[in-house]
Parts: C-alpha cells; structure tokens; sequence
C-alpha cells in the first residue's frame, strides 16, 4: 500500500535528514604538562592555606575560647587598629591570669 508524495508529507513520512559532522577532538583539550602544572599548583596552594588556617588556632598557644571572647568584648570599637590593640590587650591580661594561676 502506498501512499502518495502529498499525503506521505501530511503524515510526516517525508522528511529530509541532513547529515551532521561532529568534531572528535576535544574543544577543551590541554596538553598534559599543563593540567600536572595546575593539579601541582592547586596543592600547594591548599597547603599553605591549610598551614595558615592551622597557624590561626594555634596563634601563640591561645586558647580559641580567649579569642573569642577578646573579639566579642572589643567590637564596638569602629577602627580596625583600636579593636586589635583591644584584642591584644585582653589577650595578654587573659594570659597573664593563666600564668599567674599555675
């Protein structure tokens, strides 16, 4: 049973494929040595963060509760210097306490 051109159009039978290249190389595609250069770079970026947010807790043996009390206490202080100074200050009345005290 056929069907003629006009109703095979109607139906949607006749349709014109197009025939498309596809690329198989990689757009993206990068060299060896520079993604072994960027995996090394990354490292040793995530391991000096890691060592400076280590630094950070351990900052000379303070006890994380004393900083954290020392920055609550001198917030109100609108400059940068004045709060940190206050912070010191608190901090070093803070260890001198705990010295004293053993």
């Amino acid at each position: 049973m056929s069907q003629s051109p006009s109703q095979q159009h109607i139906l949607g039978l006749n349709r014109d494929y197009q025939e498309i290249t596809v690329n198989d190389h990689p757009a993206l595609a990068r060299p060896l040595r520079t993604t072994v250069a960027a995996a090394a770079s990354s490292l040793l970026i995530t391991i000096a963060l890691f060592i400076g947010l280590a630094g950070l807790f351990l900052r000379d043996g303070t006890p994380l509760q004393n900083v954290a009390v020392a920055e609550r206490a001198c917030s109100e202080l609108a400059f940068v210097s004045e709060r940190e100074a206050c912070v010191r200050s608190f901090l070093a009345a803070a260890h001198d306490r705990r010295v004293a005290s053993r």
